[in-house]
C-alpha cells in the first residue's frame, strides 16, 4: 500500500500487526533505516553501529522472519559468502482502527491552457513577471500581483520546483526556449514587448489599445488578454500570456481563468480553434478590485 502525506507525496508502505511490531527493537529500527537507503552487508552495518557482526546477523534474521528485510545479493570473500540485505519497504504502518475510507485524489483533469505546462503532475515551465523596479523602454514598475492567484490555481494540478519565476530583467536567451507563462503587457514585461508583433491579440504601441487580428477590433479600458501560442524561441514549447492594458486588465484575465475556464477552452469567438480571449474587468462593489468580467471575444 501507499503512505501519503499532506503534500500528496507517497512512500511504499507495509502494514504490520502486533507480531511484526514485536520484531522491531531500537537496534533493529536503526538497521531497518540503514537498509532502507541502500543494500548492505552485515559487516558494513556492524562497523557503522559499532556492534558485533554476529549480533547484526541475529537482528537481521528476526527482521527477515517478520518480512521487514530481504536478501538481495551475495559476494564471495576469503572463502566465505557475504550476504547483502535490503529493507522490504520504505515505511511501515500499524493500523489501530480498521476503518478504511475511500481515498479521493485531488488531481483533476488538467485544463487545455495548462496541458503544455504539466508533465507527470509537475509544472514544466517558468513564470516571467515584470520587475518591480523602473525598467525597459517605458521605465515602468510591474504590479502584476494577481499572477499569484493563477499560480495557486496551477498548483492544484501540478507540483513545482524552484525557481518558479524569473523577472523579465533576469531571463537569459537560453531560458526563453522553455514553456513560459508571461504576466503583464509590454509596458511592464519586456519579454511580452519582444513578442508583441507576433501576438494574435496585440498591444498597440502608440495607443496601447488591444488589437485583435481575428475581429479587427480595438479595445481600451480595463482590458485583459489570455493567449496560448507557440513559443517563437522554441517551436516545440508554448507561451501562455496573461496580461492587460493595466493591472486591472491582468486581474480580469486571471479572474476569467478561475471563473470561466469553459469559455476560454471554447477558443476565440472568431477563431474557435485558437485560445485567444479578450476580456473586460469591472469593479461592481466599488472596492477598487476587479470582481466581475465579460468575455468580449
Amino acid at each position: 500500500m501507499k503512505l501519503v502525506n499532506e503534500n500528496e507525496e507517497a512512500l511504499n508502505c507495509m502494514e504490520i500487526d502486533d507480531s511484526r511490531i514485536s520484531a522491531i527493537s531500537r537496534d533493529r529500527l536503526k538497521i531497518l533505516q540503514m537498509l532502507s537507503k541502500k543494500p548492505m552487508y552485515a559487516a558494513e552495518i556492524a562497523r557503522e553501529l559499532g556492534m558485533e557482526e554476529q549480533a547484526i546477523y541475529y537482528h537481521i534474521k528476526i527482521l527477515q522472519k517478520a518480512g521487514l528485510v530481504k536478501f538481495t545479493d551475495y559476494e564471495e570473500k576469503r572463502g566465505g559468502v557475504a550476504k547483502k540485505f535490503i529493507a522490504s519497504t520504505e515505511s511501515v504502518a500499524l493500523v489501530l482502527k480498521d476503518a478504511w475510507k475511500h481515498f479521493t485524489n485531488s488531481k483533476r483533469a488538467v485544463p487545455k491552457i495548462f496541458v503544455p505546462f504539466v508533465e507527470n503532475e509537475t509544472f514544466n515551465g517558468v513564470f516571467i513577471v515584470g520587475s518591480p523596479d523602473p525598467h525597459g523602454k517605458y521605465r515602468a514598475r510591474a504590479s502584476e500581483f494577481p499572477i499569484l492567484e493563477l499560480a495557486m490555481l496551477l498548483g492544484s494540478y501540478a507540483t513545482f520546483s524552484f525557481p518558479l519565476y524569473l523577472l523579465d530583467t533576469q531571463i537569459k536567451e537560453e531560458e526563453k526556449k522553455q514553456n513560459l507563462i508571461l504576466a503583464g503587457g509590454p509596458k511592464v514585461n519586456m519579454l511580452t514587448a519582444e513578442i508583441n508583433d507576433s501576438l494574435p491579440l496585440r498591444f498597440n504601441k502608440e495607443t496601447f489599445e488591444i488589437y485583435s487580428k481575428f475581429s479587427k477590433k480595438r479595445y481600451s479600458g480595463n482590458i485583459g488578454v489570455i493567449e496560448l501560442l507557440t513559443n517563437p524561441f522554441s517551436p516545440s514549447k508554448r507561451i501562455l500570456l496573461i496580461g492587460g492594458l493595466n493591472h486591472h486588465g491582468t486581474r480580469a484575465a486571471i479572474f476569467t481563468i478561475i471563473k470561466k475556464m469553459k469559455q476560454i477552452e471554447a477558443g476565440n469567438k472568431y477563431s474557435p480553434k485558437t485560445i485567444a480571449k479578450v476580456v473586460e474587468g469591472f469593479d461592481e462593489n466599488g472596492d477598487g478590485i476587479v470582481d466581475s468580467v465579460e468575455v468580449l471575444e
